[in-house]
């Protein structure tokens, strides 16, 4: 059903922004190869930077040495923040409502996303109930993140420690892949860290070689010489 369809049906309609963010999460990519996305220990996330090693033939050791700041600097990794809030607050705007509020207070708590696309709880319930006063309807005054599990929380991308001290955060590189309910102490057994991403990566990707040509970040980095000279591994 369109938007325009459910406006005329509902007895009141407000509509709320979609919430896309990709600054504390630049590596990620989806890729739909042969019309489906074959997946990575991540699910439909991928990381362009397994992506791309994994295209030159790298060794884990050599994809995880790419995972540094000169690199995410000049593949545009630490300069994605202004970008990103400018399109989520113009997106809003577009939708009826300004989040410049709702968005200052989103920062004070940090990384506010699990992903590109999936906000945390707070976030949610902020656009919750500004969609319900802006309804006329009475919403409860407990908070919902003491009552409720964060229903996007099964997936989380991390925010590697270059980006997060870009933007005054503590980073990290520990992966919960979105498999699983909310058994919390499985799910931090559940927890990779980079290597792993890595190793899981590459063997789901040996089962599709060309993958990388359905990337577009990706493919472009292989065609690119200047691109190419700057995701050269290191030395361990």
């Amino acid at each position: 059903m369109t938007a325009a369809r459910i406006a005329a049906a509902a007895r009141v309609y407000v509509p709320v922004p979609l919430i896309l963010f990709p600054a504390f999460h630049p590596d990620i990519v989806y890729i739909f190869h042969e019309g489906r996305n074959p997946g990575s220990p991540m699910g439909d996330y991928h990381s362009a930077l397994i992506v791309y090693g994994f295209a030159r033939g790298f060794s884990v050791d050599a994809i995880l040495s790419l995972f540094r700041a000169e690199v995410f600097a000049r593949v545009g990794y630490l300069d994605g923040w202004f970008d990103s809030r400018d399109a989520l607050l113009a997106m809003s705007r577009a939708h009826g409502r300004d989040l410049d509020g709702l968005f200052a207070g989103w920062m004070r708590r940090g990384c506010f996303m699990h992903t590109i696309n999936h906000p945390k709880l707070f976030v949610m319930e902020d656009l919750a109930r500004d969609a319900l006063r802006r309804a006329g309807l009475p919403a409860r005054t407990a908070s919902c993140e003491a009552y409720l599990p964060d229903p996007l929380s099964g997936g989380v991308w991390p925010v590697y420690p270059e980006i997060a001290a870009r933007i005054g955060l503590t980073g990290s590189t520990t992966f919960k892949p979105p498999r699983g309910g909310f058994d919390f102490l499985a799910d931090a057994a559940r927890c990779l860290e980079l290597r792993a991403m890595v190793e899981g990566s590459l063997s789901i990707y040996a089962q599709t070689p060309g993958l990388a040509q359905s990337c577009e970040r990706v493919r472009h980095w292989l065609e690119d010489r200047t691109v190419r000279d700057i995701l050269r591994p290191v030395a361990g």
